[in-house]
């Protein structure tokens, strides 16, 4: 049972993976046809740049507010990082040492 799972999941990613490339069209006798085009890709398979444009507006305010979340956790984690394993006393000094660009010990 279990072999015969493992071909038909074989053929399907073989067969998804051979289509992918082909180009249909109609044909000057009103027919489908297809051709074998390896630069062609399928728009329900690929997803290009120009798709991703306008997906998602974030708004300068938005920008510089998810900026500033990241680099106040980013800041919060430096200052635990220094309190802990530079047995730095206060959060000031930790500040201070930061913003002073003393680097962390290396242990």
């Amino acid at each position: 049972m279990s072999i015969r799972l493992l071909f038909v999941f074989f053929l399907l990613t073989v067969a998804s993976s051979a289509s992918a490339d082909v180009r249909y069209f109609i044909n000057e006798k009103g027919q489908q046809d297809w051709v074998f085009d390896p630069d062609y890709k399928d728009p329900a398979l690929h997803i290009t740049e120009e798709d991703m444009k306008g997906m998602v507006h974030v708004s300068p305010e938005q920008k510089r507010k998810m900026d500033e979340k990241i680099f106040k956790e980013a800041l919060e984690n430096e200052i635990t990082a220094r309190m802990y394993q530079d047995r730095v006393a206060t959060r000031e000094q930790a500040i201070k040492d930061i913003l002073s660009g003393v680097p962390r010990k290396v242990r």
